[in-house]
């Protein structure tokens, strides 16, 4: 598609400029935008002549006049709104004709999942999710390396894998919506969604999994997956950082190790979306059936407690 229109929705947020440089490096049009916040001066570096509402009701009643007019139809809705608005976010961009990319998690339960499936066969428009880690150049590698280890030895023993992530947060976090576990679905669905998928990717659905622990602060337990026994750490605490990483003032630590040695995806994350919307573009995106295992998992740790 030459030149794809585009509607965003929630333009203020952490994650909006990484869409918005996406769909700039498409070579799409952003053309009207909506946050109830006006902090949107990042869309002047991409598209200074871009519409901007405060109001799911101005931006409908905007779409709507594109229409009545016979303006080009806008093809894409991008969703970046806090987690528990997107279903109804996306539900907006469908019956409004759009096909709709969503950032993660794409919901927070199995069911608003189904649901979604039956209104893209009501409007005949298409969802996407953003699963960049998916796209990721060693995490495909990888991908091979274990399918070559499985195909070549079918009796070979379950690989021993250990994530762990920790991306420290202040005290602003408590007072936001991502620490509702209603809003965000806790630290499973809005810290660990991405690395729940890339884990059932690599090594299969688990046939069973236990918690440790599961608190709004650290989520810990282990996976047992068709081709590897996983165990997994999340946390926001700082204190959870090794003291190397403390010391040299950085707030992330990311750590996976399988079978004693560890595997290093630290870097290449920069331009993840924007290989995201080229597939989507290219029809080969993420849509619902990839999103549910992941929301399924996330799903399933959420209520063990």
């Amino acid at each position: 598609m030459e030149n794809p229109i585009f509607a965003l929705l929630g333009a203020a947020g952490f994650v909006a400029p990484r869409h918005i440089e996406a769909i700039y490096s498409v070579g799409g049009e952003l053309c009207c935008a909506c946050d109830k916040s006006d902090s949107v001066g990042v869309l002047d570096r991409r598209f200074p002549d871009c519409q901007f509402f405060l109001s799911e009701t101005e931006l409908d009643n905007y779409i709507k006049e594109r229409k009545k007019l016979k303006a080009p139809d806008i093809d894409y809705l991008s969703v970046c709104t806090p987690n528990y608005l997107h279903f109804s976010h996306i539900a907006f961009g469908l019956s409004l004709g759009m096909n709709v990319i969503c950032e993660k998690p794409l919901v927070l339960t199995s069911n608003e999942l189904f649901r979604l499936q039956e209104l893209e066969k009501q409007y005949g428009k298409g969802v996407f999710c953003i699963l960049q880690l998916r796209l990721h150049p060693q995490i495909q590698k990888l991908k091979t390396r274990v399918e070559d280890l499985f195909a070549g030895d079918k009796e070979r023993p379950k690989l021993l894998v250990s994530l762990n992530y920790v991306t420290s947060r202040g005290p602003w976090y408590k007072k936001s919506w991502k620490f509702d576990e209603s809003k965000s679905g806790g630290i499973a669905s809005n810290i660990g969604i991405h690395f729940f998928d890339m884990l059932i990717r690599l090594f299969g659905y688990p046939t069973s999994f236990s918690i440790k622990e599961n608190d709004p602060e650290r989520l810990e337990g282990t996976l047992d997956c068709p081709l590897a026994q996983i165990e997994f750490c999340l946390s926001i605490r700082q204190k959870d950082l090794p003291l190397e990483v403390r010391s040299s003032d950085q707030r992330s630590w990311r750590q996976m190790m399988i079978d004693g040695e560890p595997f290093d995806f630290t870097n290449g994350f920069t331009d993840l979306h924007t290989k995201s919307y080229e597939e989507i573009l290219a029809g080969r995106g993420f849509g619902l059936q990839e999103a549910l295992p992941a929301v399924s998992l996330c799903e399933s740790i959420r209520r063990t407690k």
